[in-house]
């Protein structure tokens, strides 16, 4: 396959992730804001800054109002982050390589961006806010649907894969940073219910509000929560799963080309690291240490699988 095919495919499943991502993190943080005094006024500014845009807001914007924030992030064009951004770049890229997708892959792709068009044609209003936020989950959901169930599972495949688990697993990682310390042993000591909230926010942001609760009926402990979103196997977005997917799509495509690369190495050797650092009690793991550390490590593997593909 040409490197800017395998470049397209790759970060066309790269933007609809990250635009599912903001979706649902702007839909935890409405469910948040409903049950506060102030409307999440500290949760809606802590989204803009983990985008790394508060200095573009503030210039454009000033107040981090519910409503800025929320147009913000999903219809401001000069937002390179906002849903319609990035539902726009994933379609271009979508469309470079209509003839390797399946008709229904495409057409998911295709309906998702002109119903988010449309839907984010006006200013948002907090009412259609939910209405809105499902949309842009389930055009995903579909395209995932699409993906699995009439793509052939070959290099095609791969590189789509790929791009969904590298970006899952940045946005698990970032989203584990943003409130780590809430998430180390003394928070179970000094934390009351703010800290509990801010758990359920890191949880419902990750669709894994949920799960959790199904495994451990409902007892919420930081210990727990930072187990579960970075090593449990069985959660879509945890870390250890993105790895372990993004490991097996490359020794297919290093079977399939009959080559050797170096992104692999290095999907394995993460997969090793964290088998490790399981086998430790968890409560011994400088975690900021650790979440910075994956950070620059999912960034290298990014680059590595760009430069091991031609990417261009």
């Amino acid at each position: 396959m040409l490197g800017r095919h395998g470049d397209n495919l790759f970060w066309m499943a790269r933007y609809l992730e990250r635009s599912e991502n903001t979706a649902r993190r702007i839909q935890a943080a409405l469910h948040h804001a409903l049950s506060r005094e102030d409307e999440g006024q500290e949760e809606w500014t802590a989204i803009v800054v983990y985008d790394g845009l508060a200095t573009v807001f503030d210039e454009k914007y000033g107040t981090p109002s519910t409503t800025n924030v929320i147009n913000f992030l999903l219809r401001d064009r000069d937002n390179l982050n906002s849903v319609i951004s990035l539902m726009s770049k994933a379609r271009q890229n979508g469309r470079s390589v209509r003839t390797s997708l399946t008709q229904e892959v495409w057409l998911s792709l295709n309906e998702s961006w002109i119903a988010c068009e449309a839907a984010l044609k006006r200013p948002v209003n907090i009412h259609d806010l939910p209405t809105i936020l499902e949309g842009i989950i389930k055009g995903s959901s579909l395209f995932r649907g699409a993906l699995y169930g009439t793509m052939l599972h070959n290099d095609i495949f791969n590189f789509i894969c790929l791009g969904t688990y590298i970006e899952r697993a940045d946005n698990t990682i970032r989203t584990v940073d943003a409130k780590y310390h809430r998430l180390l042993p003394t928070a179970k000591v000094i934390g009351g219910s703010e800290d509990q909230s801010q758990w359920e926010v890191m949880l419902r942001s990750l669709a894994a509000w949920r799960s959790f609760n199904w495994l451990k009926k409902g007892r919420l402990d930081p210990l727990g929560v930072s187990d579960f979103l970075i090593f449990d196997e069985r959660m879509p977005r945890s870390i250890n799963f993105c790895y372990k997917e993004m490991s097996s799509n490359l020794e297919e495509l290093s079977n399939s080309y009959g080559r050797d690369y170096k992104s692999l190495d290095m999907a394995r050797e993460i997969c090793l690291d964290l088998n490790h650092a399981r086998s430790q009690i968890i409560k011994k793991i400088n975690l900021r240490d650790f979440i910075n550390e994956h950070i620059v490590k999912n960034n290298q593997l990014s680059l590595t699988i760009a430069s091991d593909f031609n990417f261009n």
